[in-house]
């Protein structure tokens, strides 16, 4: 996988040499620091994410799979990390989109303090949204030949006989425990999240049905490859601005000599970077069929998925510690590696198999 990664890097660290000295030049040093610092953050949290893209770009209808994994997976990253957010505060705190986007910018605290005031109920609804698309693989829902990571447990819960209503099921009794166990100044919030992550599942997959029924073509299956688009960038969302707890435009607020438009121009160009290596990187594993040649890789994107929606019913509860937000896919993807590499390893070393005469 290294030199997967290294092949990966040479274009974003090509336009990160370009923009750094623009921003020192046009900006500021201190803009040009602040432009360095984040896009090595998105550089590293991309890296997390790029297998579970792959398996998800495995799925798109071939025709709609370029698209994807070029423009439409560096506009669907940057749309939801940087306007999802405004979004959910205009929601939640009655705005108007624009009013919210400003207020990211121009009232960085008092963004940061209504987003923590949605907090809980966005991370309601991500946590149902993101169970639902983790039991798409638990309950094998496409019903796909496959060995289990996890031995006998994972094998058997991959044979239920209703698999979908399993899933919902078990999503529902979910949020039904966390709106239960919350405070009750929380519990109206919780409950309209949990419903509606519940129905924008299932609207998601409706379209997704749709948009490939008898053979579709054009722009139905760039209409697919949205829907995955959405699911993705949901989960890095929720991954990267409720678990931790940061705002991409607020996190370069610390850094002095910035004004806002320099924050908003640095925090851009900094996500946009992180956005082309992980494009690059999930066409690459994809082109390179890693998530046949290490069999586990898969699951691992999958548990991936499965942990992040127990974290986030979770930190409705306790609080979560950054560290264990940011960085628990590398080792769950790490882990699915090293499973799968004996394999490999064996089957290279075995002889080969003479044809029958």
């Amino acid at each position: 996988m290294r030199p997967i990664v290294r092949s990966s890097l040479a274009l974003p660290l090509l336009l990160l040499a370009v923009c750094v000295p623009v921003a020192w030049i046009l900006l500021s040093p201190a803009a040009a620091a602040a432009l360095t610092a984040l896009a090595l953050l998105e550089i590293a949290m991309a890296a997390d994410t790029s297998v579970p893209m792959a398996g998800i770009a495995a799925r798109i209808q071939h025709p709609a799979r370029r698209l994807f994994l070029s423009v439409g997976l560096v506009l669907g990253v940057l749309a939801m990390r940087l306007l999802l957010p405004p979004t959910a505060v205009a929601v939640t705190q009655a705005e108007s989109p624009a009013d919210a986007a400003a207020e990211a910018v121009l009232q960085p605290g008092l963004f940061a303090a209504h987003l923590a005031a949605a907090r809980p109920g966005i991370a309601a609804f991500g946590a149902v949204f993101i169970w639902l698309v983790f039991s798409e693989y638990l309950f094998n829902v496409e019903r796909t030949s496959r060995r289990a990571w996890l031995g006998r447990v994972e094998a058997a819960l991959a044979r239920v006989r209703f698999p979908r209503a399993a899933a919902l099921g078990v999503g529902v009794a979910a949020a039904a425990v966390s709106v239960a166990l919350a405070d009750p100044s929380v519990r109206g919030a919780l409950a309209i999240g949990s419903a509606t992550g519940i129905a924008a599942y299932l609207a998601n997959k409706v379209v997704a049905a749709w948009s490939t029924r008898d053979g579709a073509a054009g722009w139905k299956l760039h209409l697919h490859a949205a829907t995955v688009v959405f699911e993705r960038g949901l989960t890095v969302f929720m991954l990267f601005e409720i678990l931790d707890g940061s705002y991409t435009l607020s996190s370069t607020s610390s850094s002095p000599g910035l004004n806002y438009l320099e924050e908003a121009a640095v925090a851009v160009v900094g996500v946009a970077i992180g956005a082309v290596f992980l494009a690059r990187l999930t066409a690459t594993v994809n082109a390179e069929r890693g998530l046949k040649r290490l069999r586990y890789l898969k699951a691992g994107a999958a548990y991936v998925l499965g942990v992040l929606s127990v974290l986030l019913w979770a930190s409705l509860a306790v609080p979560i510690p950054g560290g264990l937000a940011g960085w628990f896919g590398s080792v769950i993807i790490g882990l699915a590696l090293l499973t799968s590499i004996p394999r490999r390893r064996s089957l290279r070393n075995q002889d080969p198999v003479a044809p029958a005469s």
